[in-house]
């Protein structure tokens, strides 16, 4: 149902070498995937700029590389080449995600003349092709704090539920901190969008 790749990589994906991958995403019908891991080989280092010490200083800092693939796949114009592509990105926590974007606009703004080949914003370029996993959900002392980050990167429609169970730091079902109206869109209409050949498998095994 998807490709799948580490976030830990050499390159970061917008580059074109990477592109024969979507190219054969396009043609099959497939989501890219980056989950989070990945420290050998050709995964080669999954926390910019260099491998840190200690467990938990690595554990919340993992969404760094997942900054530099959005970054790069975006100006790479992977989106624009491949506009039905989905890129999903899981286990590497949200709350960064509408910084990023606000940057990342602000300086296309000033310097499109580098990626001509683009035709939005980098931030309407997320909201219709890049999809990420709620695990780990951030948890602040005050919710309305979470929510209001998540609504400015319109959640509702960008964020997939993903439990991450069995692991110690899994999310459970019952207790995930989205707003309710959300729960019919996050917990299963999202990635049901996204992953396209799940509804024909299930109308199979159904059947």
């Amino acid at each position: 149902v998807q490709v799948l790749a580490s976030q830990g990589s050499v390159k970061p994906y917008g580059d074109p070498f990477y592109h024969p991958i979507y190219e054969a995403c396009a043609e099959m019908g497939l989501p890219f995937a980056i989950h989070l891991g990945g420290h050998g080989g050709v995964n080669w280092n999954a926390v910019a700029p260099a491998p840190t010490t200690f467990f938990w200083e690595t554990h919340a800092i993992l969404h760094m590389s997942a900054i530099s693939h959005v970054a790069s796949m975006i100006a790479h114009g992977v989106f624009e080449k491949w506009p039905e592509l989905y890129f999903v990105v899981i286990e590497c926590g949200v709350a960064w995600v509408p910084t990023v974007l606000w940057r990342l606009d602000a300086d296309y703004k000033a310097l499109r003349k580098e990626t001509p080949w683009l035709k939005m914003l980098p931030s309407e370029y997320c909201r219709r092709n890049i999809r990420f996993s709620t695990q780990p959900l951030e948890q602040p002392a005050n919710v309305q704090h979470l929510w209001s980050i998540l609504e400015a990167m319109d959640g509702e429609n960008t964020l997939m539920f993903a439990s991450d169970y069995p692991h110690w730091d899994y999310d459970d079902a019952n207790t995930l901190h989205i707003p309710p109206s959300w729960k019919v869109k996050v917990m299963g209409q999202n990635a049901l969008d996204v992953y396209k050949r799940i509804p024909a498998i299930l109308t199979a095994n159904a059947a």
